[in-house]
């Protein structure tokens, strides 16, 4: 009985060490390249914050999960854009709040689900390209307000990301 238990306890230990080793790796691959990018803490936060980074595999799999970070926080100036256009708040930036809204939903529709389709696809120019395109889009939403944006913050955040995306594509 004496030897099962001996060699349970040793195959706990084995196991065990396996999994911190394998966590220590993706720390690793997630600082290096978060370091690369131009908001390294908010880079590694973002990653982190998904569950699927435990798992990640290689700068293409943190480039995947940069982008649905993309899309997940870009829902939130979406909602308050489109929240503001249907009670008629601000009549005054209506059109360009009507822009932004349609620029959003772009670039979580169709430039992040390409952008993550060329991460998968070993194409990281590609990838890179739509990560521009996050990038200039909500950089040109900001712009659209003169100074009169009532979602700044939110374009902040989500052009941070998009630049974060870049940095992560410009490493492949």
């Amino acid at each position: 009985m004496k030897h099962f238990s001996l060699n349970t306890l040793l195959c706990t230990i084995a196991v065990a060490s396996i999994a911190i080793a394998q966590g220590e790796s993706d720390d690793k691959l997630i600082t290096e390249t978060c370091t690369k990018t131009p908001y390294p803490a908010q880079c590694v936060s973002y990653i982190k914050a998904n569950y699927k980074s435990n798992d990640v595999k290689g700068i293409a799999g943190l480039g995947i999960i940069m982008a649905q970070g993309f899309q997940l926080k870009a829902e939130a100036p979406k909602d308050i854009l489109f929240k503001m256009i249907s009670a008629g708040k601000r009549p005054d930036i209506r059109f360009e709040m009507i822009a932004c809204l349609g620029n959003y939903n772009y670039l979580i529709d169709t430039t992040m689900p390409e952008a993550i389709d060329a991460f998968k696809l070993g194409k990281p120019r590609l990838a890179e390209a739509y990560a521009n395109t996050a990038a200039i889009g909500v950089s040109n939403c900001e712009k659209r307000f003169n100074g009169k944006s009532p979602i700044t913050n939110e374009n902040n955040i989500t052009h941070e990301i998009a630049l974060i995306l870049l940095a992560i594509a410009k490493q492949l």
